[in-house]
């Protein structure tokens, strides 16, 4: 129930001034944190903001979006999700006046839109919500997912029905679905560039 983010860009006041002092700041939550994600926003306002997802069993979970100001981490923000997140993250696309994205994973991808609101607290929107069946509303659970870092546009999930699908972000739909294993698939990795990745399963 504890987030704990260290910190090592400090430094003490010893006689040299440069010796590095480590920092380490606690957040406890009113559940278990089963998934978090850093943002990689270089501006300063995304500094230190993490989000994290709650793992309690029943349908009705949260993801809160964590921040840190003058030493202490808060709670910036909070939303409702079905299930526990599988895995959460930000978009990789850092380019000024990029969207800011955080993507989930649980019973479908859901990608969301997150905004300051001025008062170093943040509104979050869901902009999209993706199902990997092409031939009924229900979606099989997803494992997990990653974000391509050279193509911010493509991202890929994997599922316990066999499956992994390549996702573009922009327009909503599914690149590609390939069965990558025989059984559930639990994790997908993209290489260095965009055509390249792997998965692992049972």
């Amino acid at each position: 129930k504890k987030v704990n983010m260290a910190d090592s860009s400090s430094y003490s006041n010893d006689a040299s001034g440069s010796a590095p002092r480590k920092e380490i700041y606690t957040f406890k939550a009113p559940w278990t944190v089963f998934s978090m994600g850093w943002s990689r926003r270089p501006d300063p306002s995304a500094m230190f903001r993490l989000a994290i997802g709650s793992y309690v069993e029943q349908y009705s979970n949260v993801v809160s979006i964590i921040k840190k100001k003058e030493g202490n981490l808060y709670q910036a923000a909070e939303f409702d999700h079905p299930y526990p997140c599988t895995k959460l993250m930000w978009s990789p696309d850092v380019r000024l006046g990029a969207s800011d994205l955080l993507a989930t994973t649980g019973d479908y991808l859901r990608i969301w839109s997150v905004k300051e609101d001025g008062t170093g607290n943040m509104q979050v929107q869901k902009e999209a919500l993706l199902n990997n069946n092409k031939t009924s509303e229900y979606c099989a659970p997803l494992t997990s997912f990653d974000w391509n870092e050279t193509d911010p546009s493509i991202l890929g999930t994997s599922s316990i029905d066999t499956t992994c699908t390549i996702w573009d972000v922009a327009t909503q739909t599914a690149r590609t679905q390939l069965i990558a294993h025989d059984r559930e698939v639990f994790d997908l990795a993209f290489a260095r560039g965009k055509d390249v990745f792997a998965s692992v399963g049972a």
